[in-house]
Parts: C-alpha cells; sequence; structure tokens
C-alpha cells in the first residue's frame, strides 16, 4: 500500500487506497467515469457576468464544493461527490463552457470571470464552505480564495504550475477549431499538445469510450484553459502568501516533476498548508483514493 505523506511527514487519519485498489481517478479507470448521477435535480446560478453556471448537490452535512480541471465536467466527478455526500453536502458544479454552464463571452475572459463563477456558487450555498479543486480549478480557487472569496479549508490536486506555456499559435488554431465545430481536434490539440498529459494511444483507448464524445462538448472550455496555461504558469507567491485558510496540497509523485516541485513551493508559501504525496499516482486525480484524504482534511 503506498504512503501518503504530509508536509510534515506524517500519515493523514485515513486508509491508504493503493493505485491498484483505487482506480477511481479522473479518467483512471473509465468504467468509473461518467457515473449514473441519479435523479438530482439540475440547478443554476447566475455569475457577476451573467453566465449561467450549473450544479448538481449531494448527500448532506458540511458543504464541500468541487472545482473541476481541464476536461472536467461535473459529471465526471460523480464518483468524488457520491463518496463524500455520506458525510458532506456536495456542490458539484459545471465551470463554464462545460457540461450544462454557459460560455460567457470569450474575448473578455479572464481568469477572474471564473472567480465570479466559484463565488457565485460559494454564495447560492448560504453558509461557509469547504473548496476542492483539481487541475486547472485549483489556480482558480488560489485567486478566489487569496482575494477574500470565503471558503472554510481549501484542498488542491495539482495546480499544472511551472507546466510548458500555452503557444499563440495553439491558442489560434483552439480558436479556429471551436469556431468550425472541428470538436475531435480541437480535444486532440488541448490534451496532447497544450497540456500534454495523453499521447496518441491514450487517444485511440479514448475515442472507443463514451467519455471522448463528452470531451467533444467541452472544447469551447478549453480556450479558457490554455489561457490559463498561458498566463497563469507562475506559482503566484504574494497571492500564496494571502491565503487565509487551511490549505491542503496533494500531488502524486508518478507526474511531471515541475508540477511536482510546484506543489511543493505552493505549501511552502501558505501560511497554514500541508503537502500530501500519494505515492504511485500521477497528474490523473483519483478520486476514491483522494476522497478519504478530503474527507479527513475538511472534518478538523
Amino acid at each position: 500500500m503506498p504512503e501518503a505523506v504530509r508536509g510534515d511527514g506524517t500519515p493523514p487519519d485515513t486508509e491508504d487506497v493503493s493505485p491498484d485498489e483505487a482506480g477511481g481517478g479522473i479518467l483512471g479507470d473509465l468504467d468509473d467515469d461518467y457515473a449514473d448521477m441519479g435523479d438530482l435535480p439540475l440547478e443554476r446560478v447566475r455569475s457577476a457576468d451573467g453566465t449561467s453556471i450549473a450544479y448538481t448537490r449531494f448527500g448532506s452535512g458540511p458543504p464541500v464544493v468541487v472545482v473541476g480541471g481541464g476536461l472536467n465536467d461535473r459529471a465526471m466527478f460523480t464518483p468524488l461527490a457520491t463518496i463524500m455526500s455520506e458525510r458532506f453536502t456536495v456542490y458539484n458544479y459545471d465551470r463554464r463552457g462545460r457540461g450544462d454552464s454557459e460560455w460567457g463571452d470569450p474575448d473578455t475572459w479572464t481568469i477572474q470571470r471564473e472567480v465570479e463563477d466559484l463565488a457565485a456558487v460559494l454564495e447560492v450555498v448560504g453558509e461557509p464552505s469547504h473548496v476542492f479543486a483539481n487541475c486547472t480549478g485549483g489556480m482558480v480557487a488560489i485567486v478566489a480564495a487569496a482575494n477574500g472569496v470565503p471558503m472554510v479549508r481549501l484542498g488542491l490536486y495539482e495546480p499544472p504550475y511551472w507546466s510548458t506555456a500555452t503557444t499563440e499559435e495553439q491558442l489560434a488554431d483552439l480558436r479556429r477549431f471551436i469556431a468550425e465545430g472541428r470538436a475531435e481536434e480541437a480535444v486532440t490539440l488541448f490534451a496532447r499538445d497544450v497540456v500534454g498529459f495523453v499521447d496518441d494511444e491514450s487517444i485511440v483507448h479514448f475515442r472507443s469510450h463514451p467519455a471522448w464524445s463528452a470531451f467533444q462538448t467541452m472544447i469551447k472550455s478549453t480556450y479558457y484553459d490554455a489561457l490559463i496555461n498561458r498566463d497563469h504558469l507562475e506559482v503566484p507567491l504574494e497571492e500564496l502568501r494571502r491565503i487565509p485558510v487551511p490549505t491542503l496540497v496533494m500531488r502524486g509523485d508518478d507526474g511531471q516533476k515541475v508540477i511536482h516541485d510546484a506543489c511543493a513551493r505552493i505549501a511552502e508559501e501558505v501560511p497554514d498548508s500541508e503537502l500530501l504525496t500519494m505515492e504511485g499516482y500521477d497528474h490523473l486525480f483519483d478520486q476514491k483514493a483522494g476522497a478519504p484524504h478530503l474527507m479527513e482534511f475538511f472534518s478538523r
């Protein structure tokens, strides 16, 4: 069994799940992704610029808002929301440009628009809430926390700081593919060339699974995440130092070293933070393995 280690070298008070036992990652096990969300009603909230943001609620207990990363919609986080709903009310929302949320205006997009989206969801919760954010969603949540968006505790999984920057040519190609409805090309460009977390073999595998169709519905969101990967790759030291809430920084030990190292730097700069390394895992967040750590952290 792998050892998940906090920044102080001690294991959290959870039972570790080995990579072989888990398989509940964001596309780490395709059979677990896009699990049935049941009859949960779709709810909506308007962000500051008028964009409609869609969300669903799971369970009961202290609230947790889940923020997805690149090519993540809320359906993909059904396993995490289901596990955590045993002790928490999980607000699982679609970031703009994916799922049932609107795209907004790409020409006026800044990361602040997505901070406003998160703030709108937190406001509709109606009470102080925890936040868990995956990948680029973590970059949004960090800006939000540093700028006073209210939350109780913040959990992060591998915000991809220090990774390879999006090129202007890639951004132009994404805009063109989106405008022309060339969904497969947009997804391939983003997943393989912009973020670099899949290769040609993986893409062939994905094309045989329903997740590929879901990816193609999210092509508009790839432009926003590509902008994040162009404009926000430096670890934001001043913002990290302003985060006022306890923060858990989670990382795998089997992914990109630059992101692995960036997570350590984040934990060094946030005043009240812990670094948790999950051995045997990579950049794709494993929901079954990660959920116990988040639940323990949010329960303190």
